[in-house]
């Protein structure tokens, strides 16, 4: 089977669109993840004719786009104030990554279960039901990334959706940062994961939080993750991130030589 591709954020280039794709490109990657909830790569910021002329740079240079993350910035799936402009906006996401031919959208996803009960919330179920409804009718695929959540919740909130539209994007270092432990969170949905942000972190606890690291510094065990995922036959990309770096083309650049040299043999 083909190993899987390592892939770049360009949201993580700090750079505007166009430069960012180039740069991608420069430092020699092939796949990478778009950030479309603000600026130029909004939904409602690019027209017929702006989705074509984007396809057409990104395939002129050279790359694939993995995936689009479309994060809402306080808009909560368990607000009731908010959850009807999350739903409306993360589809308007999902119509724009099928008319760029994209599989995956990627979301951060906050607590999607009561705190002491861990039962899901009903309000979030009803939304991510509505979402995955949306995706499916476009045969894509919508990723959450869980970060409050154990396992356990995360599993128990997909078993009740038993949508397959919806999957999980994976960022470890998030978990750690939170003094979680992702090899135990993982076992419950692992063969739902969909995607990998890769980065690394220190570990964290409930009286201070971790924080990002160069990759191969921190205490996030990515070869024993991604091991994991090679024996659940994980096809899907690592896409290497830094969301805290003074220079992120040389960090992202170094990020990915040091995971491609933890990929188990293809």
């Amino acid at each position: 089977m083909a190993q899987p591709c390592i892939a770049v954020d360009i949201g993580d280039l700090r750079l505007a669109t166009k430069p960012a794709l180039r740069k991608a490109a420069d430092l020699a990657f092939r796949v990478v993840e778009l950030p479309t909830t603000q600026g130029d790569l909004a939904p409602r910021n690019l027209s017929a004719s702006g989705r074509r002329h984007l396809s057409s740079l990104v395939g002129g240079l050279g790359l694939k786009v993995v995936a689009l993350r479309g994060d809402m910035r306080g808009i909560r799936l368990t607000d009731p104030r908010t959850v009807d402009e999350h739903v409306f906006r993360t589809c308007e996401v999902l119509d724009l990554a099928k008319d760029l031919g994209v599989n995956i959208v990627t979301a951060s996803a906050g607590a999607l279960t009561h705190p002491e009960t861990g039962d899901p919330s009903p309000q979030a179920l009803d939304a991510l039901r509505r979402i995955g409804e949306f995706a499916d009718s476009r045969g894509l695929l919508y990723a959450i990334r869980p970060v409050c959540d154990s396992g356990d919740r995360i599993a128990r909130v997909l078993d009740e959706l038993g949508c397959p539209s919806i999957g999980i994007c994976l960022d470890p270092a998030e978990m750690v940062m939170g003094g979680a432990n992702p090899l135990s969170r993982i076992e419950r949905f692992v063969e739902q994961i969909q995607l990998m942000h890769a980065r690394d972190a220190t570990s964290g606890s409930t009286d201070r939080t971790g924080y990002e690291t160069p990759m191969g510094e921190g205490d996030v065990d990515l070869r024993g993750l991604m091991a994991v995922l090679e024996a659940a036959e994980y096809r899907g990309a690592y896409v290497v991130r830094r969301t805290e770096s003074l220079d992120p083309s040389a960090d992202l650049n170094a990020a990915r030589d040091v995971l491609a040299g933890m990929l188990p043999p293809g």
